[in-house]
């Protein structure tokens, strides 16, 4: 194999390695997005209960 057949290998190994461990660390990154958007509502909605009476 030539020189540039071993790096483009290398690279497309290390990118298969590495996408996974990306995208999970995104969707990660939204689920916690989304209950920290579902705990603020929730503190929202009791300080609006608390104000009415």
């Amino acid at each position: 194999m030539e020189n540039w057949q071993i790096i483009l290998a290398f690279i497309i190994i290390l990118i298969s390695i590495v996408m996974p461990f990306y995208y999970s660390s995104e969707k990660k990154k939204k689920e916690q997005l989304k209950e920290l958007q579902k705990i603020k509502e929730y503190g929202e909605a009791i300080n609006r209960l608390s104000k009415k009476r």
